[in-house]
Protein backbone atom coordinates (compact mmCIF):
# COMPACT_ATOMS: atom_id res chain seq x y z
CA UNK A 1 0.00 0.00 0.00
CA UNK A 2 1.65 3.06 -0.78
CA UNK A 3 1.23 5.77 1.39
CA UNK A 4 0.00 9.96 0.32
CA UNK A 5 0.99 13.46 2.21
CA UNK A 6 -1.50 15.34 3.27
CA UNK A 7 -5.07 15.34 3.33
CA UNK A 8 -4.84 12.61 0.24
CA UNK A 9 -8.41 10.62 0.60
CA UNK A 10 -9.07 7.57 -1.70
CA UNK A 11 -12.78 6.24 -1.57
CA UNK A 12 -13.93 3.68 -3.79
CA UNK A 13 -17.31 2.44 -3.65
CA UNK A 14 -18.53 -0.31 -5.80
CA UNK A 15 -22.25 -0.96 -6.23
CA UNK A 16 -23.85 -3.24 -8.73
CA UNK A 17 -26.92 -1.50 -9.51
CA UNK A 18 -28.64 -0.16 -12.65
CA UNK A 19 -27.57 3.26 -13.61
CA UNK A 20 -28.24 5.93 -16.56
CA UNK A 21 -24.84 6.67 -18.44
CA UNK A 22 -25.77 10.19 -20.36
CA UNK A 23 -24.94 10.12 -23.73
CA UNK A 24 -23.35 12.73 -26.36
CA UNK A 25 -25.83 15.40 -24.99
CA UNK A 26 -28.04 15.89 -22.62
CA UNK A 27 -31.15 15.25 -24.98
CA UNK A 28 -29.48 12.20 -25.88
CA UNK A 29 -29.73 9.43 -23.11
CA UNK A 30 -28.77 5.57 -24.00
CA UNK A 31 -30.53 2.81 -22.69
CA UNK A 32 -30.33 1.91 -19.17
CA UNK A 33 -26.56 -0.02 -18.26
CA UNK A 34 -26.67 -2.51 -15.71
CA UNK A 35 -24.15 -4.48 -13.71
CA UNK A 36 -24.86 -7.43 -14.41
CA UNK A 37 -24.84 -6.98 -18.46
CA UNK A 38 -21.42 -5.76 -17.86
CA UNK A 39 -20.07 -9.08 -16.25
CA UNK A 40 -19.48 -11.69 -18.98
CA UNK A 41 -19.38 -15.09 -18.12
CA UNK A 42 -16.45 -15.49 -20.30
CA UNK A 43 -14.38 -12.64 -19.01
CA UNK A 44 -11.11 -13.84 -21.64
CA UNK A 45 -12.98 -13.89 -24.44
CA UNK A 46 -15.19 -10.69 -23.72
CA UNK A 47 -11.88 -8.70 -23.29
CA UNK A 48 -9.35 -10.45 -26.17
CA UNK A 49 -8.21 -7.06 -27.65
CA UNK A 50 -8.93 -4.47 -25.20
CA UNK A 51 -7.37 -2.35 -22.00
CA UNK A 52 -9.47 -3.49 -19.23
CA UNK A 53 -10.77 -0.52 -16.66
CA UNK A 54 -9.82 -1.98 -13.78
CA UNK A 55 -9.77 0.81 -10.77
CA UNK A 56 -11.64 3.71 -10.70
CA UNK A 57 -9.98 6.05 -7.97
CA UNK A 58 -10.78 9.37 -6.92
CA UNK A 59 -8.65 11.76 -4.79
CA UNK A 60 -9.99 14.42 -3.14
CA UNK A 61 -7.87 17.42 -2.26
CA UNK A 62 -9.19 21.50 -0.87
CA UNK A 63 -10.69 22.99 -3.82
CA UNK A 64 -9.49 19.85 -6.48
CA UNK A 65 -9.87 16.63 -7.73
CA UNK A 66 -8.54 13.77 -9.85
CA UNK A 67 -10.00 10.91 -10.58
CA UNK A 68 -7.28 8.18 -11.54
CA UNK A 69 -8.80 5.24 -14.53
CA UNK A 70 -6.46 2.12 -13.86
CA UNK A 71 -5.86 0.59 -17.65
CA UNK A 72 -4.08 -2.47 -18.48
CA UNK A 73 -3.11 -1.51 -21.86
CA UNK A 74 -2.96 1.93 -23.97
CA UNK A 75 -6.46 3.51 -24.78
CA UNK A 76 -7.74 6.27 -26.97
CA UNK A 77 -10.70 8.77 -25.69
CA UNK A 78 -13.00 11.44 -25.95
CA UNK A 79 -14.08 13.67 -23.46
CA UNK A 80 -16.64 16.86 -23.55
CA UNK A 81 -19.08 18.37 -20.67
CA UNK A 82 -22.89 18.41 -21.25
CA UNK A 83 -24.78 20.79 -19.91
CA UNK A 84 -27.85 19.98 -16.95
CA UNK A 85 -31.09 19.82 -17.92
CA UNK A 86 -33.40 20.25 -14.11
CA UNK A 87 -36.61 19.40 -16.15
CA UNK A 88 -34.94 15.81 -16.15
CA UNK A 89 -33.53 15.82 -13.22
CA UNK A 90 -30.08 16.33 -15.01
CA UNK A 91 -27.30 17.82 -13.40
CA UNK A 92 -24.11 19.30 -15.40
CA UNK A 93 -21.65 16.67 -15.90
CA UNK A 94 -18.61 15.68 -18.12
CA UNK A 95 -17.80 12.61 -19.48
CA UNK A 96 -14.60 10.35 -20.44
CA UNK A 97 -15.04 7.66 -23.34
CA UNK A 98 -12.04 5.21 -23.18
CA UNK A 99 -11.96 3.60 -26.52
CA UNK A 100 -11.33 -0.42 -27.27
CA UNK A 101 -11.80 -0.50 -23.26
CA UNK A 102 -13.90 -2.97 -21.08
CA UNK A 103 -14.90 -2.70 -17.10
CA UNK A 104 -13.24 -5.41 -15.08
CA UNK A 105 -15.62 -7.07 -12.74
CA UNK A 106 -16.73 -5.09 -10.14
CA UNK A 107 -15.48 -1.81 -11.56
CA UNK A 108 -19.48 -0.65 -13.00
CA UNK A 109 -21.32 1.08 -10.62
CA UNK A 110 -21.09 4.85 -8.85
CA UNK A 111 -18.65 6.55 -6.29
CA UNK A 112 -20.64 9.12 -4.28
CA UNK A 113 -17.70 11.84 -3.26
CA UNK A 114 -18.14 14.44 -0.74
CA UNK A 115 -16.25 17.26 -2.62
CA UNK A 116 -17.84 21.04 -3.58
CA UNK A 117 -17.08 19.91 -7.75
CA UNK A 118 -18.44 16.36 -8.06
CA UNK A 119 -21.71 14.52 -6.72
CA UNK A 120 -20.56 11.00 -7.85
CA UNK A 121 -18.43 9.30 -10.45
CA UNK A 122 -20.54 7.12 -12.55
CA UNK A 123 -18.73 3.96 -14.37
CA UNK A 124 -20.52 1.47 -17.24
CA UNK A 125 -19.53 -0.17 -20.39
CA UNK A 126 -21.53 2.43 -22.65
CA UNK A 127 -21.13 -0.04 -25.26
CA UNK A 128 -19.27 -2.92 -26.75
CA UNK A 129 -15.73 -1.40 -27.05
CA UNK A 130 -16.16 2.23 -25.14
CA UNK A 131 -16.26 2.31 -21.38
CA UNK A 132 -17.67 5.46 -20.25
CA UNK A 133 -16.67 7.52 -16.78
CA UNK A 134 -19.31 10.12 -16.08
CA UNK A 135 -18.67 12.90 -13.60
CA UNK A 136 -21.96 14.61 -12.06
CA UNK A 137 -21.14 17.74 -11.45
CA UNK A 138 -22.21 20.12 -8.29
CA UNK A 139 -20.75 23.66 -8.78
CA UNK A 140 -19.54 25.13 -12.22
CA UNK A 141 -15.86 23.69 -12.11
CA UNK A 142 -13.03 22.95 -15.00
CA UNK A 143 -12.26 19.47 -15.85
CA UNK A 144 -8.98 18.26 -17.85
CA UNK A 145 -8.05 15.09 -18.86
CA UNK A 146 -4.93 13.26 -19.62
CA UNK A 147 -2.94 9.97 -20.43
CA UNK A 148 -0.27 8.44 -18.18
CA UNK A 149 1.69 5.48 -19.51
CA UNK A 150 3.78 2.41 -17.58
CA UNK A 151 1.59 1.35 -16.41
CA UNK A 152 -1.26 3.03 -17.81
CA UNK A 153 -4.08 5.30 -16.82
CA UNK A 154 -6.67 8.05 -17.49
CA UNK A 155 -6.54 11.27 -15.08
CA UNK A 156 -9.25 13.49 -15.15
CA UNK A 157 -8.16 16.43 -12.97
CA UNK A 158 -10.98 19.04 -11.52
CA UNK A 159 -10.84 22.70 -10.26
CA UNK A 160 -13.22 25.35 -9.37
CA UNK A 161 -13.24 27.52 -11.54
CA UNK A 162 -13.40 30.51 -8.88
CA UNK A 163 -9.86 29.27 -7.26
CA UNK A 164 -8.48 29.03 -10.82
CA UNK A 165 -9.91 32.92 -11.50
CA UNK A 166 -8.43 34.09 -8.21
CA UNK A 167 -4.97 32.59 -8.55
CA UNK A 168 -3.13 35.47 -10.09
CA UNK A 169 0.30 35.20 -12.48
CA UNK A 170 3.15 34.64 -11.34
CA UNK A 171 4.18 37.16 -13.36
CA UNK A 172 2.07 39.84 -11.05
CA UNK A 173 1.76 41.16 -7.73
CA UNK A 174 -1.04 40.21 -5.71
CA UNK A 175 -2.89 43.13 -4.39
CA UNK A 176 -4.46 42.83 -0.88
CA UNK A 177 -7.92 45.35 -0.42
CA UNK A 178 -5.68 47.90 1.43
CA UNK A 179 -3.73 48.10 -2.46
CA UNK A 180 -0.45 46.43 -0.63
CA UNK A 181 0.97 43.59 -2.04
CA UNK A 182 0.13 40.35 -0.02
CA UNK A 183 2.14 38.17 1.13
CA UNK A 184 3.31 35.08 -0.38
CA UNK A 185 2.49 31.67 0.87
CA UNK A 186 6.17 31.20 1.80
CA UNK A 187 7.68 33.03 4.72
CA UNK A 188 11.23 34.27 5.06
CA UNK A 189 13.99 31.49 4.88
CA UNK A 190 16.03 30.15 7.09
CA UNK A 191 17.14 27.12 6.40
CA UNK A 192 18.54 25.81 3.23
CA UNK A 193 19.27 22.27 1.88
CA UNK A 194 20.69 21.58 -1.18
CA UNK A 195 21.45 18.28 -2.67
CA UNK A 196 24.72 17.58 -4.78
CA UNK A 197 23.33 15.02 -7.19
CA UNK A 198 24.45 11.09 -7.46
CA UNK A 199 27.07 9.95 -5.63
CA UNK A 200 29.12 6.75 -4.12
CA UNK A 201 28.44 3.95 -6.50
CA UNK A 202 26.08 6.22 -8.89
CA UNK A 203 28.43 8.30 -10.82
CA UNK A 204 25.72 10.33 -12.77
CA UNK A 205 26.70 11.43 -16.31
CA UNK A 206 30.01 10.91 -17.52
CA UNK A 207 31.72 13.18 -19.72
CA UNK A 208 35.00 14.11 -21.86
CA UNK A 209 38.31 12.92 -19.52
CA UNK A 210 36.30 11.14 -17.53
CA UNK A 211 34.69 13.33 -15.34
CA UNK A 212 31.96 12.64 -13.10
CA UNK A 213 28.71 14.28 -12.42
CA UNK A 214 28.98 13.42 -9.12
CA UNK A 215 32.22 15.53 -8.13
CA UNK A 216 31.46 18.45 -10.19
CA UNK A 217 27.87 18.70 -8.63
CA UNK A 218 29.60 18.39 -5.15
CA UNK A 219 32.12 20.77 -5.45
CA UNK A 220 29.59 23.60 -6.95
CA UNK A 221 27.25 22.76 -3.86
CA UNK A 222 29.86 23.15 -1.14
CA UNK A 223 31.07 26.38 -2.79
CA UNK A 224 27.57 27.72 -2.51
CA UNK A 225 26.21 26.63 0.68
CA UNK A 226 29.48 28.76 2.25
CA UNK A 227 28.19 31.67 0.64
CA UNK A 228 24.89 30.82 1.15
CA UNK A 229 25.65 30.92 5.52
CA UNK A 230 28.66 33.51 5.13
CA UNK A 231 26.25 36.25 3.15
CA UNK A 232 22.47 35.45 3.66
CA UNK A 233 23.02 33.86 7.41
CA UNK A 234 20.69 30.90 6.70
CA UNK A 235 21.21 27.64 7.51
CA UNK A 236 22.62 24.84 4.88
CA UNK A 237 22.43 21.06 4.59
CA UNK A 238 23.37 19.08 2.23
CA UNK A 239 22.10 15.82 1.62
CA UNK A 240 26.12 14.73 0.92
CA UNK A 241 29.10 16.34 1.78
CA UNK A 242 31.36 13.47 0.54
CA UNK A 243 31.50 11.02 -2.03
CA UNK A 244 28.13 8.71 -0.63
CA UNK A 245 25.34 7.14 -1.89
CA UNK A 246 22.28 8.12 -1.00
CA UNK A 247 18.75 6.85 -2.05
CA UNK A 248 16.73 9.63 -4.00
CA UNK A 249 13.87 9.07 -1.39
CA UNK A 250 16.39 9.84 1.62
CA UNK A 251 17.40 12.99 -0.11
CA UNK A 252 13.67 14.14 0.11
CA UNK A 253 13.28 12.87 3.54
CA UNK A 254 16.12 14.46 4.74
CA UNK A 255 14.89 17.95 3.74
CA UNK A 256 11.76 17.21 5.51
CA UNK A 257 13.24 16.33 8.34
CA UNK A 258 15.75 19.18 8.71
CA UNK A 259 12.13 21.27 8.16
CA UNK A 260 13.80 23.45 5.40
CA UNK A 261 12.34 26.70 3.67
CA UNK A 262 13.94 25.45 0.12
CA UNK A 263 15.03 22.58 -1.56
CA UNK A 264 17.47 22.65 -4.46
CA UNK A 265 19.03 19.40 -6.22
CA UNK A 266 21.82 20.16 -8.56
CA UNK A 267 23.06 17.87 -11.49
CA UNK A 268 24.34 18.51 -14.78
CA UNK A 269 22.49 17.43 -17.64
CA UNK A 270 23.47 14.60 -20.73
CA UNK A 271 22.45 13.63 -23.85
CA UNK A 272 23.76 11.39 -26.43
CA UNK A 273 23.90 14.46 -29.06
CA UNK A 274 27.09 15.75 -28.04
CA UNK A 275 26.13 19.19 -29.86
CA UNK A 276 23.31 19.62 -26.46
CA UNK A 277 24.45 22.13 -24.52
CA UNK A 278 23.09 24.49 -22.13
CA UNK A 279 20.74 25.19 -18.71
CA UNK A 280 17.73 24.28 -17.71
CA UNK A 281 15.51 24.24 -14.80
CA UNK A 282 12.64 22.31 -13.54
CA UNK A 283 10.20 21.76 -11.11
CA UNK A 284 7.81 18.90 -10.73
CA UNK A 285 5.17 18.11 -12.58
CA UNK A 286 3.59 15.87 -15.29
CA UNK A 287 4.78 16.61 -19.07
CA UNK A 288 3.99 15.71 -22.17
CA UNK A 289 7.53 16.53 -23.45
CA UNK A 290 9.49 13.38 -24.68
CA UNK A 291 12.87 15.02 -23.53
CA UNK A 292 12.18 16.01 -20.15
CA UNK A 293 10.48 12.27 -20.14
CA UNK A 294 14.02 11.04 -20.98
CA UNK A 295 15.72 13.18 -18.42
CA UNK A 296 13.64 12.30 -15.58
CA UNK A 297 13.88 8.49 -16.32
CA UNK A 298 17.70 8.68 -16.55
CA UNK A 299 17.65 10.95 -13.11
CA UNK A 300 15.11 8.43 -11.40
CA UNK A 301 17.13 5.16 -12.08
CA UNK A 302 18.68 4.98 -9.03
CA UNK A 303 14.96 5.08 -7.28
CA UNK A 304 13.37 2.13 -5.69
CA UNK A 305 9.88 3.17 -7.15
CA UNK A 306 9.59 3.43 -11.23
CA UNK A 307 7.82 6.27 -12.57
CA UNK A 308 4.43 4.84 -12.50
CA UNK A 309 4.35 5.39 -8.72
CA UNK A 310 5.44 9.16 -9.32
CA UNK A 311 3.06 9.30 -11.42
CA UNK A 312 0.17 8.10 -9.31
CA UNK A 313 1.14 10.05 -6.34
CA UNK A 314 2.28 13.29 -8.09
CA UNK A 315 -1.53 15.01 -7.42
CA UNK A 316 -0.68 15.08 -4.14
CA UNK A 317 2.63 17.59 -4.41
CA UNK A 318 1.43 19.33 -7.53
CA UNK A 319 -2.06 20.26 -5.75
CA UNK A 320 -0.79 21.57 -2.19
CA UNK A 321 0.23 25.29 -1.84
CA UNK A 322 3.73 24.57 -2.93
CA UNK A 323 3.35 24.92 -6.21
CA UNK A 324 3.56 28.03 -7.27
CA UNK A 325 6.54 28.85 -4.97
CA UNK A 326 8.54 26.34 -6.68
CA UNK A 327 7.50 27.42 -9.78
CA UNK A 328 8.65 31.14 -8.81
CA UNK A 329 12.08 29.32 -7.03
CA UNK A 330 13.03 27.70 -10.78
CA UNK A 331 12.33 31.10 -12.81
CA UNK A 332 14.29 33.07 -10.13
CA UNK A 333 16.88 30.81 -10.06
CA UNK A 334 17.22 29.53 -13.68
CA UNK A 335 17.15 33.53 -14.67
CA UNK A 336 19.96 34.04 -12.58
CA UNK A 337 22.35 31.39 -13.39
CA UNK A 338 21.59 31.86 -17.23
CA UNK A 339 22.60 35.65 -16.96
CA UNK A 340 25.47 35.12 -14.58
CA UNK A 341 27.29 31.88 -16.40
CA UNK A 342 26.58 33.81 -19.68
CA UNK A 343 28.90 36.94 -18.46
CA UNK A 344 31.49 35.35 -17.05
CA UNK A 345 31.66 31.92 -19.68
CA UNK A 346 30.02 33.97 -22.92
CA UNK A 347 27.31 31.80 -25.26
CA UNK A 348 25.24 30.25 -22.75
CA UNK A 349 22.20 28.80 -24.27
CA UNK A 350 19.20 29.38 -22.25
CA UNK A 351 17.25 25.99 -22.55
CA UNK A 352 14.09 26.86 -20.26
CA UNK A 353 12.18 26.27 -17.47
CA UNK A 354 10.66 22.94 -17.78
CA UNK A 355 8.52 20.44 -15.86
CA UNK A 356 9.00 16.65 -15.48
CA UNK A 357 8.75 14.07 -13.23
CA UNK A 358 11.74 14.04 -10.74
CA UNK A 359 11.49 10.85 -8.04
CA UNK A 360 13.87 12.78 -5.66
CA UNK A 361 11.43 16.10 -5.71
CA UNK A 362 8.48 13.93 -4.82
CA UNK A 363 7.37 14.76 -1.52
CA UNK A 364 9.39 17.37 -0.36
CA UNK A 365 6.95 19.90 2.04
CA UNK A 366 8.80 23.18 0.86
CA UNK A 367 9.64 24.49 -2.50
CA UNK A 368 11.52 22.86 -4.91
CA UNK A 369 13.58 22.64 -7.63
CA UNK A 370 15.66 20.52 -9.68
CA UNK A 371 18.79 22.60 -11.86
CA UNK A 372 20.37 20.98 -14.76
CA UNK A 373 23.68 22.89 -14.93
CA UNK A 374 25.43 22.44 -18.57
CA UNK A 375 25.49 19.41 -20.41
CA UNK A 376 28.84 17.14 -19.46
CA UNK A 377 28.82 15.07 -22.79
CA UNK A 378 29.49 18.76 -24.68
CA UNK A 379 32.74 19.55 -25.14
CA UNK A 380 32.47 23.46 -24.47
CA UNK A 381 30.19 22.58 -21.62
CA UNK A 382 32.69 19.79 -19.83
CA UNK A 383 35.23 22.55 -19.98
CA UNK A 384 33.61 25.06 -18.42
CA UNK A 385 32.64 22.16 -15.44
CA UNK A 386 35.86 20.74 -15.32
CA UNK A 387 37.46 23.92 -14.23
CA UNK A 388 37.01 25.02 -10.44
CA UNK A 389 37.93 28.58 -11.73
CA UNK A 390 34.80 28.50 -14.26
CA UNK A 391 32.33 27.16 -10.89
CA UNK A 392 32.76 30.91 -9.63
CA UNK A 393 29.98 32.19 -12.18
CA UNK A 394 27.50 28.97 -11.96
CA UNK A 395 27.77 29.39 -7.97
CA UNK A 396 27.32 33.40 -8.46
CA UNK A 397 24.23 33.03 -10.43
CA UNK A 398 22.41 29.85 -8.19
CA UNK A 399 23.13 32.59 -4.84
CA UNK A 400 22.27 35.65 -6.47
CA UNK A 401 18.84 33.48 -7.57
CA UNK A 402 18.40 32.19 -4.36
CA UNK A 403 19.21 35.35 -2.90
CA UNK A 404 16.44 37.39 -5.19
CA UNK A 405 13.65 34.58 -3.76
CA UNK A 406 15.12 35.48 -0.67
CA UNK A 407 14.76 38.86 -0.70
CA UNK A 408 11.12 38.54 -2.00
CA UNK A 409 9.75 36.28 0.83
CA UNK A 410 11.44 38.87 3.27
CA UNK A 411 10.01 41.93 1.75
CA UNK A 412 6.34 39.57 2.07
CA UNK A 413 6.75 38.79 5.66
CA UNK A 414 7.53 42.94 6.63
CA UNK A 415 4.32 43.29 5.24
Amino acid sequence: MRHFRGNLVFCLAVLFVTFTVPGGSAENEPANVTAENLNRSDPQESTRGYSLVTKVLPALFEGSTQVLVELTGAVTYKSAALAGDPSRGLPERFYADLAAARLARGTAGSIPLDDPCIQQIRVAQFDATVVRVVLDMKNPCESRVSLLADPARLVIDVRSKTRLREQPPLTKARVSPRGRPAAPSQPAIRKIVLDPGHGGKDTGAIGQGGLMEKDVVLVISRKLARRLRKELGVEVTLTRDDDIFIPLEERTKIANRENADLFISLHTNASPNPQARGLETYYLNNTDDEAAKRLAARENSTSAQNISDIQFILSDLIQNSKLEDSISLAHHLHTSVVSHTGRKLGDVKDLGVKQALFFVLVGAKMPSVLAEIFFITNQNDARWLAREAHHDGIVEGLFQGIKAYYQRNLAGKSL
